[in-house]
């Protein structure tokens, strides 16, 4: 992670945390507490050759509102919800076989008892226009029970008798999973309080997560979240993307069609990466990865168009001595700079959760050296003219102002280009912690520069980057212990996307070592 410029303030390993499951647990009782759950028996498909009952991710067919092939529990294709039961053709994942009906004693949650918070949700929270039609059709009709225990032997024990040989729903499981979470996030900062304040107080919640999970965040935890503690707030947005291909397929670890990041980030820029992925984001369509793309997007614009900008100003800096000149701003540069300021207006919205769009971020970024590069062309005739050396001296100090508020700006993308690009410019500090321009500001003057020649983007030379440290001792050559974890147990790290079929293996977010923060407990988007 830290590779990719990635930082995370809690890597939770539910399986090796009892504090976790506790607390999931302590929630299932509380709605059986307060008559939340009901008991009823129906017939659900059970697979004879298997010797079980097929669901979730062992079962698959058609779905019955779209068509498409899907699993248990949830269309891919269309977003909407299933039992199981009413797949049209199921078949049973593991051996291609047709269940059988047998009937089956769960808890279940009467979702539709509970629409009020999910409609309250879908009236206060952020949703692009895909999600919020999704939504809303499902709204439009009668919510659908759900069940809340499945019969499994993985996952957290149903804390009720009766229900030995059935577990906790994983589905049901990630709506809690999030408070529980939140449980562990003070423990792991060393801060006072508890999981309450972030969902009781004034604090903001964000959720990130693919289509195929609005559902469950917007429909299904707002209910149960209800059901729980009525003071819980739902989140005020929630950020949405469609599925990222790769090479025109789906990502799947178990056919090996996948780019690990460990092995791909120790041959490419880690900032290049995170830029081409922000431009080619799937937020309102599916989109693809491809390694000819990606090449050409550092190739062709972050070497070819930034890197050529930054590399003529260094050496234009170097000439000048190396400091911001003291020389007022071109006649002609209150135009370039008001573009400037549009820019950084339409990043702010870029960055926030109504118009979050990384890939929109990226392409304004690019517009910014753009700009910068034709005011740069407009005002080289003044180069080598003693007459104009005022003017040469001012256009310097306005492009420098561009190259400030390119690093002000790209840090949520490329954090490690735009923090070598700030304290180059004789900025004091890290950018990230730097305050938000929405009018940009001109570099004091004699501030001492000191830019890449080289580039920023250029590929390293073989055996020019240092080597990592080695442990000096056995804690830190060891992960830490109990709840925290800082690393993924896949020797070579974590896919870039993993495919929806890694869901069968990894059933509940009580057993995986998977980082548990992710929304969506089949897929990293």
């Amino acid at each position: 992670m830290a590779s990719a410029g990635i930082s995370l303030d809690l890597f939770a390993s539910p399986a090796q945390s009892p504090r976790y499951s506790g607390f999931i647990e302590r929630f299932f009782r509380t709605l059986l507490d307060r008559d939340a759950l009901e008991e009823r028996t129906t017939d659900q498909p059970f697979c004879i050759t298997c010797d079980r009952f097929a669901f979730e991710a062992h079962l698959r067919g058609r779905c019955s509102h779209c068509d498409a092939e899907s699993d248990g529990g949830i269309c891919e294709a269309c977003g909407k919800p299933n039992a199981g039961a009413d797949l049209i053709d199921p078949a049973c994942v593991t051996c291609g076989g047709t269940p059988e009906r047998r009937p089956l004693r769960q808890l279940w949650f009467p979702l539709e008892r509970y629409r009020s918070a999910a409609e309250f949700t879908f009236a206060c929270a952020w949703l692009n226009p895909r999600a919020r039609a999704l939504v809303a059709e499902m709204l439009a009709q009668p919510l659908p029970d759900v069940p809340a225990t499945q019969p499994a032997e993985w996952g957290i024990a149903v804390p009720a008798s009766g229900y030995d040989d059935q577990r906790i729903s994983a589905w049901f499981e990630l709506g809690p999973h999030y408070l529980a979470l939140t449980d562990l996030l003070p423990e792991a900062r060393g801060n006072p309080g508890g999981w309450q304040t972030p969902w009781t107080g004034f604090d903001n919640v964000v959720q990130c997560f693919g289509f195929d999970s609005i559902y469950f965040h917007v429909v299904l935890f707002p209910a149960i979240f209800q059901a729980f503690d009525p003071r819980l707030r739902p989140p005020i947005g929630f950020i949405t993307n469609e599925f990222f291909r790769l090479d025109g397929s789906k990502f799947s670890t178990s056919r090996g069609h996948a780019l690990w990041a460990g092995a791909f980030l120790r041959e490419h820029d880690a900032d290049a990466l995170r830029f081409h992925l922000a431009r080619v984001a799937p937020e309102i369509e599916q989109t693809n990865f491809t390694l000819d793309e990606f090449e050409a997007t550092r190739r062709d614009e972050l070497i070819g168009i930034w890197d050529d900008w930054l590399k003529d100003l260094a050496k234009r800096c170097e000439a000048a001595g190396g400091m911001v000149p003291l020389a007022p701003a071109p006649r002609s540069a209150p135009l370039a700079l008001a573009r400037l300021a549009s820019l950084f207006g339409d990043l702010s919205h870029c960055y926030s959760v109504q118009g979050f769009s990384p890939s929109r971020a990226a392409h304004l970024l690019s517009e910014i050296v753009r700009v910068a590069r034709r005011f740069r062309a407009e005002h080289a005739v003044f180069d080598g003219k003693p007459a104009s050396a005022l003017e040469a001296a001012g256009a310097l100090a306005v492009e420098l102002a561009f190259a400030r508020s390119l690093a002000l700006a790209a840090a949520p993308i490329l954090p490690g280009f735009a923090d070598r690009l700030w304290r180059d410019l004789g900025e004091r500090g890290a950018v990230a912690e730097a305050r938000w321009e929405l009018l940009p500001a001109m570099p004091t003057a004699g501030t001492a520069i000191s830019l890449s020649t080289t580039g920023y983007f250029e590929p390293a030379r073989p055996g020019s980057e240092p080597a990592p440290p080695e442990p000096t001792s056995e804690a830190e050559a060891a992960p830490p212990a109990d709840d925290i974890e800082t690393a993924p147990s896949e020797a070579e790290g974590e896919p870039i996307e993993a495919n929806a079929e890694a869901r069968a293996e990894a059933p509940s977010p009580a057993e995986r070592t998977e980082p548990a923060p992710r929304a969506n407990r089949r897929r990293a988007r």
